[in-house]
């Protein structure tokens, strides 16, 4: 099922959050235009936002300020993205040219800047002293895994735990920050809130397994952004961390030469042919989708509502993606 179809029932918030992100993006400054313009062409699902509005609707009345807070978590999620391209120097994003190969690095670091700064001018003037704090421990959180991974870059003994950690804090701290805002400014109980929470973080968890499964194994064409990014910038990914564990040790040292040699596409080939002998990615989708049914499992006690059938169709959506 699309996701599109999936989002149906919140259609008319999220074309709200759309018309306001141009909006609340721009700039007296003439000379950005041309960069505002542009990233809004680079827009994905509002997977985010949409969390954060079907967390809102199970949760009790629902008002403006779910469509204040749905901004900023997605201005908040384009910022990574927009500093990621420039870690990753990734050409593609969402079938479209990266800020970073458009417009340049020094560009790129001070617009990503930019965006986070109009997303704390909405946040501040909500004057909710727990949404800026849990916006601002999200975003100390989504940094921390990020410095994390780029420590660990061409490190071959990153176990799958590890890797666990660092997808939580970088991908899966937002996804919950989103559900747990919407939980809290429809008054939620705590049991509710933290149910939507743990659902957010374990369904980002598995959002960021099949993503990196895709980095290696998916079509540029279809996927819509630059991939091997992960092989080329030396990071170790789940599937990835399943095949070194799989293989014997006089192989060990070999299939790590091969994945951190930045070959090209006969060395990309190769490491699928390695992942498909040692059955990883099969291995990745299969803990993206245990971690989806534990996520559907943590609100399973919320009355049926389109709403909860919305989120419970977004996880079957998030490990269904196209291999």
């Amino acid at each position: 099922m699309g996701i599109e179809v999936i989002l149906e029932p919140i259609q008319e918030q999220l074309g709200k959050v759309e018309e306001r992100l141009h909006n609340d993006l721009s700039s007296g400054d003439t000379q950005l235009a041309d960069l505002i313009f542009h990233i809004g062409k680079i827009k994905g699902k509002r997977f985010r936002p949409a969390l954060l509005l079907l967390s809102g609707k199970c949760s009790g009345s629902f008002v403006p300020q779910h469509i204040d807070l749905a901004i900023v978590v997605e201005m908040i999620h384009t910022a990574t993205l927009v500093h990621d391209d420039i870690i990753d120097e990734a050409v593609i994003r969402r079938h479209a040219e990266t800020i970073n190969s458009k417009w340049g690095r020094e560009i790129s670091i001070l617009f990503g800047d930019y965006i986070f700064s109009r997303a704390y001018t909405i946040l501040s003037a909500l004057d909710s002293q727990i949404a800026t704090l849990i916006m601002s421990q999200t975003i100390n959180t989504i940094c921390e895994g990020e410095i994390v991974q780029l420590l660990r870059r061409y490190d071959s003994d990153i176990t799958e735990s590890e890797y666990l950690s660092i997808i939580e804090r970088k991908t899966a701290s937002l996804c919950a920050a989103s559900c747990k805002l919407g939980a809290i400014f429809s008054g939620a109980n705590k049991r509710l809130s933290e149910a939507l929470t743990n659902y957010g973080l374990k369904l980002g968890m598995a959002f960021q397994i099949i993503d990196d499964c895709l980095d290696v194994i998916g079509k540029e064409e279809e996927v819509g952004k630059t991939l091997n990014t992960d092989i080329q910038t030396g990071k170790l990914t789940l599937p990835l961390i399943r095949l070194v564990n799989r293989l014997p040790v006089n192989r060990k040292e070999s299939a790590c030469e091969l994945i951190f040699q930045n070959g090209g596409k006969k060395t990309n080939s190769a490491i699928i042919d390695l992942l498909s002998e040692h059955e990883a990615i099969d291995y990745a989708y299969e803990s993206a989708r245990q971690l989806v049914k534990k996520a559907q499992e943590e609100i399973s006690f919320i009355p049926d509502t389109i709403f909860k059938t919305a989120l419970l169709e977004l996880g079957d959506y998030v490990v269904d993606r196209e291999r």
